[in-house]
């Protein structure tokens, strides 16, 4: 379980806790891949290095190049799974032989690829969900072993019964995960939600250099 030193204000100050696994949701468009790039460039101007693992197709040159320094880009491994037995065999690869001081690791879109694999009949999406599971439960033990934090990333969709939206494959990435934040946006104004292990929120806007927050 979290303790009270993991929390929303986490993600802005790139203080990812050791042994923590986070997990950022949210709609489209609402920042999630720019908040943790922006906390990913404080990590790697400090000479720490950054796992990106950009499942969703995300993670565009050009703003990668407005948000990180030029020289701290070789900080940043890169891995582009297109493919969901690709996404597999990248977080096993980096479970098992993570590289060389890795201070985070980022799933950005964590559940994009999977949702591909699905078909709507429980017996043959069951292996994919089981497989989804592993791999939070590779993150999970990644950070415990090595002491590195994991972001994991995600999307939203709705419950109509209870007129709700949750993440996607909700069971599985909540339960693996130490802090829940939810990004939710209103125009320009994005605010970020701890649902879990609190209940704190932090209000921030985008810019085209990353992030101002609004409130500390």
């Amino acid at each position: 379980m979290a303790g009270p030193d993991t929390s929303v204000q986490d993600l802005f100050t790139a203080d990812f806790k050791p042994s923590r696994v986070y997990l950022l949701y949210g709609d489209e468009n609402t920042g999630k891949t720019t908040l943790l790039l922006t906390a990913a460039s404080k990590l790697m101007a400090k000479g720490r290095r950054v796992v990106w693992v950009d499942c969703g197709a995300r993670l565009h040159p050009q703003r990668l190049k407005q948000l990180v320094e030029p020289a701290h880009l070789d900080m940043m491994y890169v891995a582009q799974p297109r493919t969901f037995k690709q996404q597999l065999t990248s977080i096993t690869n980096i479970h098992d032989r993570p590289p060389a001081d890795t201070k985070l690791v980022v799933c950005d879109d964590f559940t994009h690829l999977h949702r591909l694999e699905l078909t709507g009949k429980p017996s043959q999406d069951l292996p994919v969900y089981e497989a989804l599971a592993f791999q939070a439960a590779l993150l999970k033990d990644l950070a415990i072993e090595r002491s590195i934090p994991a972001v994991v990333v995600g999307l939203v969709h709705e419950i109509p019964a209870l007129s709700i939206t949750a993440p996607v494959a909700g069971r599985i990435v909540s339960y693996w995960s130490d802090c829940v934040v939810k990004l939710t946006r209103k125009n320009s104004l994005r605010e970020a939600v701890e649902e879990k292990p609190g209940a704190r929120a932090r209000r921030f806007t985008i810019t085209e250099k990353g992030l101002q927050a609004l409130d500390r």
